[in-house]
C-alpha cells in the first residue's frame, strides 16, 4: 500500500469498524488526537458480512475505506475469514485490516493468520488503550508516529500509579457484562487482585466475608444500586474509611455531587479511560501489606 501524503487534515481517511464494544472504539476514533492528527472518520458494521458489503459499496461510490478494524469475537463470519476475503478483492482500493483480539485468543488468531499466509496491519490486544489504537492506525496509514512530551509524561504517570496499586484487593461492583470484562482485564493486567459483585446487595455480603482495599462501584444496578450500597456500608464503622469509587455514565457536576452525597470518595466517567482509572484509584487506594487480615486502606487523599 502506498503511504498517503503525510500532510493530513480531518476526513482524509475513513475506517470501517466491527467492534462488539463499539462504545469504546468509535468514540476514540471520533475525538481527540484522531480528529486532529489523523482526521479518521469511523463507520460501523454489525458483523463480517456487513463489513464486506459496506466495503464494496464504498468502493463502488468512489469513497473507499482506508482501514478496517475487525473484532475477533464477532458472530458468524469470523475476523480471520473476513480479513481473508478482503485480501482476495482485486483491482480495488487497497485497505489495511487490523484485528482486535482478547488476550486469551491472541495465539489462536495468530496461528490462523499464519496458516492462511495472511498479513494484517496490526493485531491489537483488548482492552485497547487510545494511545495504542492511535499508534496502530498511524502506522497502518503510513503516517509518522510522533510521541509528544505530554503523551510520554502521561504514560509514565499511569505506570507509576499502576506500580503503586499492584497487589491491591479491589471489589468491582458492575452488572454489565461488557463493562465487567473490560474493567477486569485492565485491572488484572496491572497486577490488581479483583473480585466481582453483580449488584450492591452482593457487594455488601462480600465485604462482610473478606478484606478489600477499595471498591469500584457502578451506580445504576438492579436489586440495590451503588448509591444505596454505599450509604449502607458507611453505616458500619469498619467500612467508613473504605475507598469507594463510583463509575457513572456521565461526568456532570450534578452527578459528582450525588456521588459524594452518597458517601463515595470520587467518580470515574464511562466509558472508562485507563489513565483516569488508575490515577483515581491511586489517589485513594493503599494496598494493605499485612495480607487478608490487614486493615482497609485509608480513604484520605494524598
Amino acid at each position: 500500500m502506498k503511504a498517503p501524503d503525510r500532510t493530513v487534515t480531518r476526513r482524509d481517511f475513513t475506517a470501517g469498524v466491527v467492534d462488539l464494544e463499539r462504545t469504546f472504539t468509535v468514540e476514540v476514533l471520533a475525538e481527540g488526537d484522531f480528529a486532529v492528527g489523523i482526521g479518521l472518520v469511523a463507520e460501523t458494521a454489525t458483523d463480517g458480512h456487513d463489513a464486506l458489503r459496506k466495503v464494496g459499496l464504498a468502493d463502488a461510490n468512489g469513497k473507499p475505506f482506508d482501514l478496517i478494524l475487525l473484532d475477533c469475537a464477532m458472530p458468524g463470519l469470523d475476523s480471520v475469514q473476513c480479513a481473508h476475503l478482503l485480501s482476495q478483492r482485486e483491482h480495488l482500493h487497497p485497505v489495511s485490516t487490523m484485528l482486535m483480539v482478547g488476550a486469551a485468543s491472541r495465539d489462536e488468531v495468530q496461528k490462523s493468520l499464519t496458516e492462511r499466509e495472511l498479513g494484517v496491519g496490526a493485531l491489537l490486544t483488548k482492552p485497547i488503550t487510545p494511545s495504542a489504537l492511535f499508534e496502530a492506525c498511524s502506522r497502518a496509514l503510513g503516517l509518522p508516529v510522533a510521541r509528544t512530551a505530554r503523551t510520554t509524561e502521561r504514560e509514565e504517570a499511569s505506570l507509576d500509579h499502576q506500580t503503586r496499586l499492584r497487589g491491591a484487593q479491589i471489589l468491582l461492583v458492575e452488572d454489565n457484562a461488557i463493562n465487567r470484562e473490560i474493567a477486569l482485564a485492565v485491572l488484572r493486567r496491572a497486577g490488581l487482585v479483583v473480585s466481582v459483585a453483580y449488584d450492591g446487595q452482593e457487594a455488601l455480603a462480600m465485604l462482610g466475608e473478606q478484606h478489600f482495599d477499595g471498591v469500584l462501584m457502578d451506580c445504576q444496578m438492579p436489586v440495590m444500586d451503588g448509591y444505596a450500597a454505599t450509604r449502607a456500608l458507611r453505616q458500619r464503622p469498619q467500612w467508613r474509611d473504605l475507598p469507594v469509587i463510583a463509575m457513572t455514565a456521565n461526568a456532570l457536576v450534578g452527578d459528582r455531587d450525588k456521588v459524594l452525597a452518597a458517601g463515595m470518595n470520587d467518580h470515574i466517567a464511562k466509558p472508562i479511560k485507563v489513565d483516569q482509572l488508575f490515577a483515581t484509584l491511586a489517589r485513594w487506594v493503599r494496598p494493605a501489606r499485612s495480607g487478608p487480615g490487614g486493615t482497609h486502606g485509608s480513604a484520605k487523599e494524598r
